[in-house]
Formats: structure tokens, sequence, C-alpha cells
């Protein structure tokens, strides 16, 4: 079976294969850069995100009420775009894997993020829970949509950085 729903389910076992001996087979180095723009009207982030079959660019604007004019989605909203986009496009590849098809699949995420800490007057958390929900239009059983949906969230990679704590470095150099 070479696809199912819209999954390549031979070069996904062929990466798999691969990985058993070569790490490297199975990882995507990720390299962006992107400039603040700092004359108006435009949105205040912008770059040029490339992928194998061509380049989109991507905008970043903050809402009125955290110092933006709302020109684009705020930044946050690409994370939880990701975040959402990575759990359903887990879930296809776990589904299509295991031959569980899938006919439609319509994903949602929900959550209230907090800014008061980024404006500098209270010590909160800013997200409260992620909540994932998918709708599965399929002829697989209830079971085995819950056994795609546990296999999803064991290996979905956005919901492995929500668990763990990812290390980050920060650095900031004059332009010269």
């Amino acid at each position: 079976m070479a696809t199912m729903h819209n999954v390549r389910v031979e070069a996904a076992a062929a990466t798999a294969e691969r990985a058993r001996t070569d790490p490297t087979a199975a990882q995507l180095k990720v390299d962006l850069a992107g400039d603040w723009r700092v004359e108006e009207p435009r949105p205040q982030f912008g770059a040029t995100v490339r992928f194998p079959k061509g380049e989109s660019v991507f905008e970043a604007d903050f809402p009125p009420f955290l110092s933006g004019d709302g020109r684009a989605p705020s930044p946050l909203i690409y994370c939880f775009y990701g975040a959402l986009a990575c759990y359903a496009s887990t879930f296809a590849m776990q589904a299509a894997m295991a031959g569980v098809p899938i006919d439609s699949l319509t994903a949602r995420l929900r959550l209230t993020v907090d800014f008061r800490g980024a404006l500098g007057v209270a010590d909160v958390a800013p997200p409260d829970a992620f909540r994932f929900e998918l709708e599965v239009r399929s002829s697989a059983s209830d079971a085995e949509l819950e056994r795609v949906r546990r296999l999803a969230d064991e290996r979905c990679p956005a919901i492995w950085a929500m668990d763990n704590r990812v290390a980050h470095e920060t650095a900031v150099r004059r332009a010269g």
C-alpha cells in the first residue's frame, strides 16, 4: 500500500527502517530567520519559510491589546497551529501505518493564553491546558480509533515538547 488517506506509508516505513541504523534518516534540521519590521503599516515580523517543494512568507503581528495592530496572526497562533497540525498529522500517520482507514479528519485546539506575565503585571503561566479534539469519519471501530489516539499521544513531537522541558539558548549580537 503506497498511500493511505494522503499518508505515504511506504515512505514512512522506509524511513523507519533506515533510521534503525542511521538516526539522521529521521531528523529534520530547522534553521529559520526572520525580521522585525520597524516601519508601519506592515505586520511586525516576517520570514520566508522554505520547504522541499517551495516557500511561504509568514507574517506575525501582535493583537492591538499587546502592542500590535492585528495585521497578521499573532506569533503564538503559529505555535498553536503547529501543535494542532503536528497532532492531526501524527494521528493520520499512525492510523495509516496501522492500516486504520480515515475518510475525513477535522482537528481543533482550544486553550486560553494569559498575557499578564508578558506585560509584567503577574507571575502566571501563560497557557492553560491544550485541548486537542479530533472528529474522525472512519469505518474503523471505536477501539481501533482509541488505539490510534494513544499512539498519536505517545508519538506526537508537539505533545512530547509540551510534556518535556526542551533546552533552549538565546543570544543577542549587535548588528554591524
